[in-house]
């Protein structure tokens, strides 16, 4: 038995949860620990809310509200966002507690005694005109590295981590006047000490190859101490050196390090000292995010570890950014879907299933989520449902044998993919096994009842509720999805009497869908 922590990165509270967030983050973790517990291991969904973020005070002035009512708004809607399409973490921290803010400082204070924190003069952005010191999202300019637009913590395109003295053409957010730097003391992560060592434990690791490739990359060419405090009057305020006092920690140092206050947390549920369970050689830390965090998390996160003496990530899921119609989700141009309304709309199977489609390899950029898309996924659930009311109202005769050897195959391909991170292979496989298996033609037959038990357990990470209402269906409240070989006991019960999971895309949606987005199409109903 393995244990599996699955760290997708936190949300900042400036916003409910889009179809891009979820599909490329927070549903993919949610399928891996699905499919890790169904297989007979320990698997935790951590994550939380990075509520110490510049995008959370943006909002606030934009709608002039406090600080904490408008993480407090948001925090709540995230978590019913998640909801929505049946995601549910083990943790969820809040970066604002008192919990987090010990440990992050704890963690600080033992980079410190390793030898990791160096307090050196550096320069931080700084608004003559609002004489406001600035970080992060209250400035913006462009990239040193490809010359995109960005904000001084980091490029979204590239993926670079951007310093203060770097970021070309900086004007603050708020008044739009151009930016000076200011001299100011700030603790740095010296990763040139750790250079080699994460080199070489990112080669060794199993991180899909483009992402352990610029890692290593960037090791070789940007390589420098990373800036771990600034001037900012919301976060975890560090107590000493005297120097730093009244400065905080930055978010991709405490913000990221929820996931460690979220493992303590779960390993004192159980009654497990966490720091033994991280050394565990049968322990595994995989992180999931989106593009623009690739750096901090590969680096900063990776990099923070090895010097506390914990093994690196065994695995990153990443993923491009989510497009909406061929462009890239976008709050603040109203270009986006929400989970929560979407799931009312669709309901969270065809939404789980559509969003989980779009997955492809880090790279390709070809992650673009649409209404036909939607639709499609919609008709393909059918086509299950379909075929298993069939098998349940036309079996003549039912077989509780074990599986043949090539639909044990299935089994183990499907699982490589999942564990290897690769979802749309997996979601292959399952097309695939439906269609060797004949599910779609069955009329008057004997059917397998191991066949169709493999059937629902390749199913279950993606679509849960409807794997687990055929399951019982067919083989009682005690059925349980796994892909072990052995031969399964049915109980028909002929036709089925609950509603479909394969509910059509209204009318209404797709109409007000087209209409915003400029599509041409009419919808047919």
């Amino acid at each position: 038995m393995r244990t599996y922590f699955v760290c997708p990165a936190p949300p900042c509270p400036n916003g409910k949860l889009h179809l891009g967030h979820i599909g490329g983050v927070y549903l993919l973790a949610d399928i891996f620990v699905r499919f890790q517990r169904m297989t007979g291991h320990r698997a935790y969904y951590i994550t939380g809310s990075d509520e110490h973020g510049t995008h959370t005070l943006e909002t606030a002035r934009k709608i002039g509200r406090s600080f904490s009512d408008v993480a407090e708004q948001y925090v709540h809607q995230i978590l019913e966002c998640l909801r929505a399409v049946q995601i549910t973490p083990d943790v969820f921290v809040r970066t604002s507690s008192e919990i987090h803010k010990e440990n992050a400082l704890a963690i600080f204070r033992e980079l410190q005694v390793a030898g990791y924190v160096d307090v050196r003069q550096g320069v931080q952005l700084y608004c003559e005109h609002c004489d406001e010191l600035v970080t992060d999202s209250l400035a913006t300019g462009h990239c040193p590295a490809c010359s995109s637009s960005c904000d001084s913590n980091l490029c979204e395109n590239c993926g670079l981590a951007v310093q203060h003295d770097t970021i070309r053409d900086a004007r603050h957010v708020t008044c739009g006047r151009n930016l000076v730097l200011r001299a100011i003391k700030q603790a740095v992560f010296d990763m040139p000490r750790l250079a080699r060592q994460l080199h070489e434990a990112i080669g060794e690791s199993a991180w899909p190859e483009p992402i352990r490739a610029k890692a290593r990359a960037w090791l070789r060419r940007e390589v420098r101490g990373l800036p771990m405090t600034r001037h900012f009057w919301h976060g975890v305020e560090v107590k000493q050196p005297d120097s730093l006092i009244g400065q905080t920690l930055l978010t991709w140092f405490e913000g990221l390090w929820c996931f460690d206050t979220g493992i303590r947390e779960q390993c004192a549920r159980l009654g497990l000292d966490a720091s033994a369970t991280l050394h565990d050689q049968n322990s595994e830390l995989l992180f999931f995010m989106g593009q623009d965090n690739r750096f901090y998390y590969t680096l900063g996160v990776a990099g923070a570890l090895l010097a506390r003496g914990y093994p690196i990530p065994k695995n990153h899921s990443v993923q491009d950014f989510y497009k909406l119609e061929g462009e890239k989700f976008s709050t603040s141009r109203d270009h986006a879907l929400w989970a929560d309304e979407v799931a009312r709309e669709v309901g969270p199977n065809v939404l789980r299933y559509a969003l989980a489609r779009v997955a492809k390899p880090f790279g390709a950029d070809s992650n673009d989520f649409d209404l036909d898309g939607l639709i499609s996924a919609a008709s393909r659930i059918l086509v299950w449902e379909d075929a298993l009311r069939r098998c349940a109202e036309s079996a003549l005769t039912v077989e509780s044998t074990e599986l043949p050897p090539n639909f044990r195959r299935f089994a183990e391909d499907y699982a490589d993919a999942v564990t290897t991170l690769r979802f749309w292979d997996a979601l292959d496989i399952i097309d695939r096994y439906f269609e060797l298996a004949g599910f779609a033609h069955a009329k008057g037959w004997t059917w397998n009842a191991a066949q169709i038990s493999l059937f629902l357990s390749l199913l279950y990470p993606v679509v849960p509720e409807l794997a687990m209402g055929y399951g019982q269906h067919y083989f009682g409240g005690a059925w349980r999805p796994s892909l072990e070989p052995s031969a399964v006991a049915a109980q028909p019960k002929g036709s089925v009497d609950f509603p479909r999971f394969s509910t059509p895309i209204p009318a209404s949606f797709a109409s007000e869908y087209n209409k915003r987005f400029g599509r041409e199409q009419i919808w047919q109903s």
